[in-house]
């Protein structure tokens, strides 16, 4: 087995990777990691086969992701997650990185907490086929809106993310929406991006439980009848009565792990949805 560098040329086996486990993420997805992080993404080879990946995003210098943990699983069980783990580690801790985190799978949990990890969060993915539930009076605005997504999300992550986020607007189906109480004020975002078998919403940030409905609701107007699908913080102030009304019910469990201090701040109750297990 070699380790080196994953890139551009990897993108297609990547995907195999992904897709074979079932997972929603596009090509789209993993070349967005691939270019915010173009020195923090890790492969595993077998005669210059692709058998594993991970991949690293830092926001700022407050805040370092880790995701797309893959093994295939003809490889399992011999070391190709740990020594990729710690390549993606090693390579944080070079940059100064106190503050690691990832979202587990029930499967991957017990390998990060053999590299130290623990348990910061819930978060659970809901599926289903949209349907808006409620009448909107909220006034939304979608026009000039990365201001105020880099500010809500500034303040509920702890973090600048603002790389992140023009990243997924470019890629976004459809305008970001932005929850306004006046003209000076915004009360939170949400955006929406194509996945492989269901449109992922998220990120959702709101800063008040009506405002996260609502652009919940929103989202779920602007797709409805199609499969889509969200990460929820189940300790968000978004309703989970929401998301079975909106068509959607649970699919899976997972874990947000900290290496590092408790930082409350990226655990916040405003993060009503992330932006995906790879990204956070």
């Amino acid at each position: 087995m070699n380790l080196d560098w994953l890139g551009d040329d990897d993108l297609d086996a990547a995907l195999a990777l992904s897709t074979a486990e079932g997972w929603n993420q596009t090509a789209a997805d993993w070349r967005r990691v691939l270019q915010l992080e173009p020195a923090g993404c890790f492969a595993a080879r077998e005669a210059h086969r692709l058998i594993g990946t991970v991949t690293t995003t830092t926001y700022g210098r407050e805040l370092a992701w880790i995701g797309m943990m893959l093994v295939h699983p003809d490889h399992r069980g011999r070391g190709v997650g740990t020594e990729l783990m710690r390549m993606a580690l090693d390579y944080l801790h070079s940059l100064g990185f106190t503050s690691i985190k990832l979202d587990a799978t029930p499967a991957g949990r017990p390998l990060y907490e053999s590299l130290g990890f623990v348990e910061e969060a819930a978060f659970e993915r809901w599926q289903g086929i949209a349907r808006p539930s409620i009448e909107s009076s909220r006034h939304f605005r979608s026009s000039n809106a990365l201001p105020a997504l880099r500010a809500l999300d500034k303040a509920a992550y702890a973090a600048d993310r603002s790389e992140l986020l023009e990243s997924l607007v470019n890629d976004a189906l459809d305008a970001p929406v932005v929850s306004q109480t006046d003209a000076a004020s915004s009360e939170g975002y949400a955006l929406a991006r194509s996945g492989r078998l269901a449109t992922y919403l998220g990120p959702i940030v709101a800063t008040t439980a009506e405002a996260a409905g609502q652009l919940l609701d929103e989202m779920l107007a602007r797709f409805a009848g199609t499969e889509v699908c969200l990460d929820l913080h189940v300790d968000g102030i978004l309703d989970q009565r929401a998301l079975t009304d909106g068509g959607l019910s649970k699919r899976r469990h997972l874990t947000r792990m900290r290496l590092g201090a408790r930082s409350t701040g990226r655990t916040a109750t405003s993060i009503c949805a992330s932006a995906g297990p790879e990204l956070g």
